[in-house]
């Protein structure tokens, strides 16, 4: 896997984040204009660092910047089954409370990483056993946030 995989699946990423819009108008308002950032994650993440490791799938999360007046769904999950070259993606959402993003301002990867890092729920500490790679913005692009623990 390359920066042109990446480039294809940003792209497949920020079609999801319009998409999830149309099938959750509700939430528009409060979250279209609130991503932080896009990251590949897990296994596909880790095999971008290390090609030896396998992809079952693509884990795509999207990270948002909470609003109070508007509950996110805990459960944001939409799989594409024929994803990317025929391996399915799984496009995953949480956000991020705001006093994370006040404390890294302007600086996204800084904000999912805190966020990741508090290890409050099973889904931060999973995602830190395998590496998390930024795919937008683009000063994430491409970075490694966090390379795994195992």
């Amino acid at each position: 896997m390359n920066k042109k995989d990446l480039s294809h699946l940003k792209e497949l990423a920020l079609t999801e984040h319009k998409n999830f819009f149309i099938r959750n108008p509700h939430l528009k308002k409060s979250y279209s204009k609130e991503l932080i950032g896009i990251c590949l994650c897990q296994g596909a993440a880790s095999h971008y660092l290390n090609p030896k490791i396998g992809i079952k799938d693509f884990d795509i999360w999207h990270f948002y910047e909470e609003n109070k007046n508007e509950n996110f769904p805990y459960r944001a999950n939409k799989p594409l089954k024929n994803g990317y070259k025929g391996i399915q993606i799984d496009f995953l959402k949480r956000e991020i409370p705001t006093a994370i993003i006040r404390a890294n301002k302007g600086r996204p990867g800084k904000s999912i990483l805190a966020y990741l890092l508090q290890k409050k729920t099973t889904t931060q500490k999973v995602l830190l056993k395998k590496a998390v790679i930024g795919l937008y913005p683009y000063k994430l692009f491409g970075k490694i946030l966090w390379e795994g623990t195992i």
